[in-house]
């Protein structure tokens, strides 16, 4: 029988309705409650009013209470999984469904994350995706980064926006398709280690739980179970490259033949797609319940 892995996005695939499985699920809706209580924020209330879903102050505890109570609502229902993986906030997303903290301190922990990227992000900056040019072509120069790497000729550059203009226009001329996203946050580049070092304060006064079932480093796919590798992993994230194939490796090296995506989106299950990886990803956005969700599953787990 084949073993799976669970996968949390990261932003920008938010959308109003992004809540409505959850809320109509009781577990779930439990888990929601108690993030929206600890942020004083109805987290649900605001996702349908469809204001402002993409400033990170309300999209990454969003994104985190989602993942957390869909995996709240599908866990006792499915076996356990060999490994959990988040795509840049996803993976707080991540350390938050395998049991790393209780749903108050899972939104204490990601409050602190988006405040300190805002606090010392500098002014005038963002992020662009880039594919059909090799890596080594991406490396734009000054004040653009490679922020995360999804494979050998795709990645986000992130850095000043006037960098981001002018690199754009070189990787257009030579070929490539590129895609301004709507972040404004360098995230994952040397620009936000201020904020890094900020949140790793704030981390280390958040009580853990060692995990029973792995949570892979977006660094570089490394498995990570204690409070000691989540203390070095998820503040070096705000700072360092995300390399999303390493962790695509990683899935595939512990065993993961099935990958379920929580969502919002489906971006996640479309890159493990498009990696050549013998990975078999569904988003459970793909599907009308939950139900449906964990049916798909185990008709995977028992081929």
């Amino acid at each position: 029988m084949p073993d799976f892995a669970v996968i949390c996005p990261g932003q920008g695939s938010q959308f109003p309705d992004m809540f409505e499985l959850a809320v109509a699920d009781v577990r779930a809706r439990e888990v929601l409650e108690r993030f929206s209580d600890a942020l004083s924020v109805d987290l649900v209330a605001h996702a349908r009013r469809g204001d402002d879903l993409f400033g990170n102050a309300y999209a990454q505890p969003a994104l985190v209470a989602l993942a957390s109570a869909t995996w709240a609502a599908l866990a006792p229902d499915v076996p356990e999984p060999v490994a959990f993986a988040g795509y840049s906030v996803g993976e707080v997303s991540a350390w938050s469904c395998a049991g790393a903290w209780s749903p108050e301190q899972a939104a204490q922990v990601v409050q602190s994350r988006a405040a300190c990227m805002d606090r010392y992000a500098p002014p005038d900056c963002g992020m662009l995706a880039v594919r059909g040019v090799l890596l080594e072509q991406m490396q734009a120069g000054r004040d653009v980064f490679v922020a995360i790497v999804n494979d050998a000729d795709h990645a986000v550059l992130a850095g000043s926006r006037p960098a981001l203009l002018q690199a754009e226009q070189a990787l257009k001329a030579a070929g490539a398709w590129t895609r301004l996203l709507d972040v404004h946050v360098p995230s994952h580049t040397p620009l936000l280690q201020p904020a890094a070092e900020a949140f790793r304060l704030d981390l280390a006064r958040v009580p853990l739980q060692r995990l029973s079932i792995p949570v892979l480093r977006g660094l570089d796919g490394a498995r990570c179970w204690d409070q000691a590798a989540c203390l070095e992993a998820l503040p070096r994230a705000v700072a360092e490259p995300i390399r999303w194939v390493d962790c695509m490796h990683g899935l595939v090296e512990s065993g993961a033949r099935v990958v379920l995506e929580l969502g919002p989106g489906r971006s996640l299950t479309k890159l493990c797609g498009d990696s050549g990886l013998s990975l078999k990803a569904r988003s459970v956005n793909d599907f009308r319940s939950f139900g449906a969700a964990t049916d798909w599953l185990r008709r995977q787990l028992d081929d």
